[in-house]
């Protein structure tokens, strides 16, 4: 057998890994079998001659795949690192050793009263952390990288500040990625655990990078070492933030982890996965890891475990439980100590005009989509079918906005029916929304409504002005709290203002980041999207820590009914979110996910039976003028 070929590991200027054949031998078996890898994995990778350049993560992967004697052997070939790029497979080596270890229950976690000590001794004496706190936090201390999902209010910011004060080493930076709506937490959160004056150093705030690029590079060399920065800058100022955590050492947290779910499919995604290997450590933090399918939670898997495999394995199709074994903690409402929470479906019929609405609709949507789901729909019809959707919707509860929006439709609707839904105004539904809330506010309860259309939450502003509401959706801007038109002024109008008896809010805006436990105990989903994340975490802004033992909190989702023959949308949404859920059950196995989903499936349909397909077509008629003149002898 001729001499093995040498391939040389290297580490150029940016960070990414280079493959080199040696000799320059690009007809051997192991250039073609690399080469081939990068293929089927779908890396994003650079030729030249007898070099091949990818990221770093994707580097450890193939080095993973290629690095055991066998497959040297099998292929006569073997590797050659750099001494810098030794030192790192090195890294990954114990990584790797550290996780198949942890993932098997082996080795010993810190007492709670070594790690509560400890704290102490660092200034952390405002806030005392609970049990299932320090059990999250001693497991995570074990870990080289962490996950924790816990569900919101059982303060995961604090386990993570307080993981960060535990494993920190000279010269660390921390860097938060966050949406905007969690940024006030993490600014708030040093001084609510440190003593700050024991040690100016440990009870330094969060910089907030939201400047120019120019700006974020002079906070990050200014000698402060705790930042947070929203996804969407990050994404913008990438070249400096990757820049940064590559000659820095760095503790990089995701917070609202489920956001990069799109993997290299987003440039979020593709951004966070190719500066993965470069923090010393990473700590992703979500309530909802997998809010719409196991694939989510593959792009976040290997963001902490740059070149592990286990995204992979889950694509395979291993169940994402399996995989993640202990590799993550989740303290669950019932440890938490929360008194259940009360759901109720009310279902309501719609009216005449609505339901003749409602059903050219749905045909035009079959029409143009039902025979094309098999064979795959493109990007043009993805997104047509995803407007119809929206638009059977927003027809379910408010058929005078809908006619607006489908001004572009193209969709055909006799003047008569429009007349109709306009005369009709507000939908069955709607009004018995405002009903139920004016009834809650007469009994001095506050309540919460939670529509995703903005113009549901205009109308409903307006119609509800007796009742003095604040609302909340994509349009309204973060700011000081004594600002009445902020968010944050509007949520302390909610909290304070006794005459405020309503906020109403869109899931997608106001699900994260806000409190309302303390004074609002009912919640009302005008209507509901596809989205697991919105429905649970919009639960969470009234069902959280800090309850009392004997307080009743009450969601109360209403839908539209529709006939058998023509199909409920709000009953498509219902079971979406049922199996949604379920997957997340399955993988945190959380009782009061099981929950959820139970009342879901134990919910009557929202199905209504008593009118059939010949009614609806002789309601249209009879709108259209078309309907058949009464026989006199039969008079």
């Amino acid at each position: 057998m001729s001499d093995p070929t040498k391939v040389s590991i290297s580490i150029n200027c940016k960070g990414e890994g280079e493959f080199e054949v040696l000799p320059d031998d690009v007809t051997s078996s192991i250039w073609s079998r690399l080469n081939s890898a990068t293929l089927s994995h779908g890396f994003k990778t650079k030729t030249t001659g007898n070099e091949l350049t990818l990221s770093w993560p994707d580097t450890l992967t193939i080095v993973r795949e290629f690095a055991t004697r066998s497959a040297q052997s099998t292929f006569n070939f073997r590797f050659e690192p750099t001494e810098e790029a030794k030192s790192k497979l090195q890294t990954f080596s114990l990584q790797l050793q550290a996780v198949k270890k942890f993932n098997k229950s082996e080795g010993t976690l810190r007492s709670a009263e070594d790690i509560q000590a400890e704290l102490i001794a660092l200034g952390f004496t405002r806030r005392t952390l609970k049990d299932f706190q320090l059990r999250d936090l001693a497991q995570l201390l074990h870990l080289p990288n962490g996950a924790n999902f816990s569900v919101p209010g059982a303060g995961k910011t604090t386990v993570t500040f307080a993981l960060h004060l535990l494993s920190k080493q000279d010269g660390l930076h921390l860097i938060v990625v966050a949406p905007k709506a969690a940024f006030q937490a993490w600014k708030d959160i040093v001084e609510e655990c440190i003593d700050v004056d024991q040690d100016p150093d440990i009870g330094e705030k969060f910089t907030v990078l939201d400047g120019s690029v120019d700006a974020t590079e002079a906070a990050l060399n200014s000698g402060a070492s705790r930042f947070i920065i929203s996804y969407d800058l990050a994404i913008r100022q990438q070249s400096v933030i990757a820049n940064h955590v590559a000659t820095h050492p760095t503790h990089l947290v995701l917070d609202e982890s489920h956001r990069m779910k799109a993997g290299l499919a987003s440039q979020r995604g593709r951004f966070l996965l190719e500066i993965a290997a470069l923090p010393v450590r990473r700590d992703i933090l979500s309530g909802t890891p997998m809010p719409q399918a196991a694939s989510d939670i593959q792009s976040q898997l290997d963001f902490l475990w740059p070149g592990h495999g286990l995204g992979q394995e889950v694509s395979f199709g291993k169940s994402p439980r399996e995989v993640l074994g202990n590799l993550y903690v989740r303290t669950t409402k019932t440890e938490l100590g929360l008194p259940k929470a009360t759901r109720t479906f009310l279902d309501v019929e719609m009216d005449d005009g609505q339901l003749a609405l409602y059903s050219i609709v749905r045909d035009e949507f079959l029409r143009n989509f039902a025979n094309k789901t098999g064979a795959g729909l493109g990007e043009v019809q993805l997104l047509r079918a995803r407007r119809s959707v929206m638009r059977l919707l927003q027809l379910s509860v408010s058929p005078t906005l809908a006619l607006n929006a489908m001004a572009n439709d193209y969709v055909e609707v006799s003047s008569s029916i429009v007349d109709a839904v306009l005369e009709e105004g507000h939908s069955a539904k709607l009004r018995a929304v405002m009903a139920h809330a004016r009834e809650l506010a007469k009994a001095n309860h506050k309540v919460v409504i939670w529509t995703i259309f903005t113009g549901t939450i205009h109308s409903l502003n307006s119609a509800l002005a007796d009742l003095n509401p604040v609302y909340i959706h994509g349009g309204v801007s973060s700011g000081f709290v004594d600002n009445p038109e902020t968010r944050e002024g509007r949520i302390r109008r909610f909290h304070e203002d006794p005459n405020c008896s309503v906020l109403i809010a869109n899931p997608a805006a106001a699900g994260e980041g806000i409190s309302l436990h303390t004074v609002c105990h009912n919640a009302i989903y005008v209507d509901r999207s596809y989205v697991s994340t919105h429905y649970l975490q919009s639960i969470d802004r009234i069902h959280r820590l800090g309850l009392a033992p004997d307080q009743e909190t009450n969601i109360f989702v209403y839908r539209t009914k529709a006939p058998a023959q023509i199909g409920s949308i709000d009953l498509s949404v219902s079971r979406r979110l049922t199996e949604k859920i379920r997957n997340m059950q399955e993988l945190l196995d959380d009782d009061d996910l099981h929950e959820i989903a139970y009342d879901e499936e134990q919910a009557d349909d929202p199905i209504d039976y008593d009118v059939g397909i010949q009614d609806i077509i002789d309601l249209i008629s009879e709108f259209e003028n078309k309907a058949p003149e009464p026989d006199d002898e039969l008079l």
